[in-house]
This record gives structure tokens, sequence and C-alpha cells, in this order.
């Protein structure tokens, strides 16, 4: 079915907004579907148990009667004797089914009109969830003022009985409706973050109390196994039997409620037995074969350490407390750092206040017995003070150890990115270093291509000295002459100074540098070429 908030559209609701027959059709279900059931289902019990036992079927619309209110834990008065406690497991239920049945009925208007709940409809399925049963219980009023002049039974205060029913069905109709609407109520009224995640700690100490009663509780009754045997035994017949083991399974969790009542450090009073963990005195009991886990005392010297259980679970409790606001502050929730304690004192109220209504609820009197069941208000405050003192320890610590250690990664990852941002500076300085390597390379490459460029230049300034020869071999064609003459003839010359000189110019020009300007080198080869001539001429004459 569409959840009454998760719907992907929504409808403005119309200005007349009557009650429709679709509408009307939702809320009579809601109104007749629990007290239709639970009447069937208690007629036909009650029929049966009265054929197997052969008893007479007059009283049978007063027994029907009597047993609705019982099932709402209406006090009633059979024979003189006051039946105040009555089993809480068939109210359990009840509560269950009608919770579900207002849950239902939100949904199914929000299906049928297309939009959110607004407090018209919230209104309308709460009156239709009272109407049903307020008139049943009014009905089994007058059922049980009319049988009050021929059977034993006295009829019950009339408004204690529809106090009781109206208080049952209203705490169911804040259950199922409260299970559709919280979250849009929780932001309207924009309760504190640490209200909301109260909620589902405070079901867990509630839980571990109980769950550890019901531990303590089985416990008992595999120690005295005898005890319940032999209690099981007055039932002289299997129908007997049979019924000694319903009532005592319905009776189970009034017992498990005073079982952890009595764990959290509070005390049970039976008629003359007084339990706590710290005294145990015995007496007498009705014979129901859940009651022989009772001990029957003294006091053992142990029993004072079960105290640790309820701060066990004040300690879980801060540890749950503090878990879920730190989850929250990492999914980006504002939360601050007294939340996780104020987490704890409002689960540990919650779950106080709850005990106490419970221990409340499975109480009351109980003919001669008096009045039966734990200290309620004790349970309470002992059951949130256990809770509430070590959720807040506990939770205070890991917020501290949490915190810590978040500052020591706060410190560390600082470490790091400071040596990382060093290791990059070095990274930088070794490349500025390495460019100006490269940079210097480079200049000494251009350097050497200079060099290069200029001996490759050399040569061409050369090439005129090694022409002279062709010069001179060309001077001494003209003349006719061969070079061996030209040769001898040189032979004969006296040698010139400036020719032998390893100082002159041009020798020392041509040692050192090794290289000859072409165009002194053509002047001197003429020169030389001249006198030769002017020398054969002087020959030719004489």
């Amino acid at each position: 079915m569409t959840s009454t908030l998760g719907r992907s559209t929504r409808h403005v609701p119309p200005d007349d907004d009557h009650l429709d027959p679709e509408r009307f059709r939702i809320l009579l279900g809601t109104a007749a579907r629990v007290p239709a059931v639970t009447l069937a289902v208690v007629a036909t019990i009650v029929v049966t148990t009265m054929v197997v036992a052969n008893s007479d079927l007059t009283g049978i619309y007063a027994a029907i009667a009597g047993t609705w209110l019982a099932l709402h834990q209406v006090t009633l008065t059979i024979d003189g004797t006051s039946l105040g406690v009555l089993p809480l497991l068939p109210t359990a239920i009840l509560l269950w089914q009608a919770a579900r049945g207002c849950a239902s009925a939100a949904d199914a208007i929000v299906e049928n009109s297309g939009y959110a709940l607004d407090r018209q409809d919230v209104s309308r399925i709460t009156v239709a969830t009272l109407a049903g049963p307020l008139l049943v219980t009014a009905a089994s009023l007058i059922v049980l003022q009319d049988a009050a002049s021929v059977l034993p039974v006295t009829p019950p205060n009339a408004a204690a009985a529809l106090a009781w029913v109206t208080g049952i069905y209203l705490l169911a109709a804040l259950i199922g409706i409260g299970s559709r609407v919280w979250k849009p109520v929780v932001r309207y009224y924009s309760a504190p973050d640490w209200l909301v995640l109260a909620f589902r700690p405070a079901l867990r100490v509630l839980l571990g109390m109980f769950a550890a009663g019901g531990v303590a509780v089985v416990a008992g009754l595999l120690w005295s196994w005898n005890v319940v045997g032999e209690l099981l035994a007055r039932g002289d017949h299997w129908t007997g039997v049979l019924g000694l083991t319903v009532m005592s399974i319905l009776y189970l969790p009034n017992v498990v409620i005073g079982a952890a009542a009595v764990l959290a450090g509070s005390t049970v009073h039976f008629g003359d037995i007084h339990l706590s963990l710290f005294e145990a005195t015995g007496g007498d009991l009705p014979a129901l074969p859940v009651l022989a886990a009772v001990p029957s005392g003294p006091a053992a010297a142990f029993w004072p350490v079960l105290l640790a259980v309820p701060a066990t679970i004040g300690a879980l409790l801060g540890r749950f407390a503090a878990q879920r606001t730190l989850q929250a502050k990492a999914d980006g929730v504002p939360v601050g750092s007294a939340d996780a304690a104020w987490t704890v004192l409002a689960a540990a109220a919650g779950a106080g206040l709850v005990t106490a209504l419970a221990t409340w609820v499975a109480g009351g009197p109980l003919g001669v017995f008096g009045v039966v069941g734990a200290n309620w208000w004790l349970a309470g405050i002992l059951v949130f003070a256990w809770s509430g003192l070590l959720g807040i320890i506990t939770a205070q610590l890991l917020m501290w150890r949490e915190g810590r250690l978040a500052a020591a990664a706060l410190r560390a990852d600082a470490a790091v990115d400071e040596e990382t941002a060093e290791s990059t500076a070095d990274v930088a300085d070794g490349d500025d270093t390495d460019d100006a390597d490269a940079d210097d390379a480079a200049d000494a490459d251009d350097v050497d291509a200079e060099l290069q460029s200029s001996e490759a230049d050399t040569p061409a300034l050369e090439a005129p000295a090694t022409e002279a020869p062709a010069a001179e071999d060309t001077a001494a064609d003209e003349d006719g002459d061969t070079a061996e003459d030209s040769a001898s003839e040189a032979d004969d010359e006296p040698v010139s100074e400036s020719d032998t000189d390893p100082d002159s110019d041009g020798a020392a020009d041509t040692d050192s540098e090794g290289v000859i300007d072409a165009e002194v080198v053509e002047i001197v080869e003429e020169d030389e070429l001249d006198e030769e001539v002017a020398n054969k001429a002087d020959k030719g004459a004489d």
C-alpha cells in the first residue's frame, strides 16, 4: 500500500472536505474490526470452556462481558474477591491489532484522497478507533449490571472501565497514526535532533531489561522444575492441566515485568512475600505454575551482582547514543558536543516512564493477597538512574576518545601535508637546477657550433695559398723556361734575409696561425717573379 508520506505527488485538499462514502467505509471498518473479532474469539472460548466443563449456559452473556472487561484491565469483583491482577498478553495483542488498524486506515485515506493526512483525518481515525470499543464496553457494563441480580458478580466502576478502554485505544491510535506522521510532525515543531535520536535507544533499554527479566524467569522455572510439575498435577485432568498452562502463558508478561523490576533494584510484594536482590521472604502463592519461578528465600549472596545487568544496559545505551551522534555528525547533521548526553537522558527518561507504567499495569489487587506487584515508581526511577548515569559516563568517554582520535588524525594529516609540500618544493628546486644545467649545456652547444662554423670557414681562406705554385708554373711557361731551370737559377741567387728570417711577418703568420692573407701572398709572388725576370735580363745582357 502506498505510504502516507511517500507519495510522489500531492493534491491540494478541497475546500468542502466532506465525508465521502469511501472514507466513511474506511472509518467504519476501523471502528468495528477489532471489537468484532475480539468478541467472536471471546465468545468462542467462553462457550467452549463452559461446554467442556458441563456448566450451565445461563450466565454466558455475563461471562462474555466480564472477559471483555478483563481483556482491557478492568478490575472485576467475583463473589467478593477483587481480581485486579489481569494477564497482560491479551491486552498487548489487542493494542497491537488496534494500532495496525489505525495505520491501515491512515494509508487507505491517503490512497483514496490523494493528499497527506490533515488534523481532521487524524481526528476521525482516532474517534473511529475509540467508538467501537467504547460501545462494546458500555454494553458489557449493562449486561453485568443485569447479571448481578442472579450471579455473584459485582458490576465494576463504570468510569474506571471507560477510562481503561479509552486509554488503551488512545495509545493504539497514537502508535498507529504516529508511525505514519511522525516525520512531518518533527519537522513542523522543529524538534531537536537529540530527541529524535533518543527513540531507538529507549526502545533498546526496554527490550534489554525485559529480556533480562525473561531470562531470570526461565532460569527460576528450570531451577524449580519439580514445583512446576507439582502445580500442574493439581489439574487432575487434561483439561485442568491445559487450563493451568494457558493461564501461565497469559500471565508470563506480568511475571517478566516483575523480574525486570527486581533486577533494577526494586521490590516485589506478593502477600507476605517480599522479594528483591537483597532479601527474599517466603509465603503462600496461588497455584499457578509460572509463579514457581519466585524463589522462596533467603536471598543468595551473589544476587546483588545482578545489578550489573542494568548497569551494562546503561553502558550500552551510552555507546549506542554516542555512535548515533557521531554518525549524524558524519552525515552532516548539525549536532553539538552535548547532544549525546541529551540523547542518553531522553532515552533513559522514556525507558523509566514506560517501565513504571508497565509495572503499575502488571500489578493490582488480588483478593486475600492484597496488592500484588513491584513498586512501580521505584522501578521507573531505578531504570532511569542506571541507564542515565552509566549511559552519560559511557557516552562522554566515547565522545572524548573520538575527539582525541580525530585531533590526532588531523595532526597526522597536517604533518603528511607538510611533508608533501616540502617534497614538492624540493622537486621544484631540482627541476630549476636541471633547467639551469640544460641552459648551460645549450650555451656550450651554441659555442661549439660557432667554433665549428669558424673552422669550416678557414679552408676557404687557405684556398689561394694552394694555388700559388700554379701561378708560378704559369709565369714560367710564359717565359719559355722549364721548372728545372727556374729551380737551378734560383739556387744561384743569394738568399735574402727576409726569405730566411724566421722572425719575418709572413713566416710568423704562417707558422703561428696557419692562415695566410691571399692578397699579400699574391703581391709577394709577383715581386719575386719580377725580380727573377730582371735577373734573367741582366744575365742576357752580359
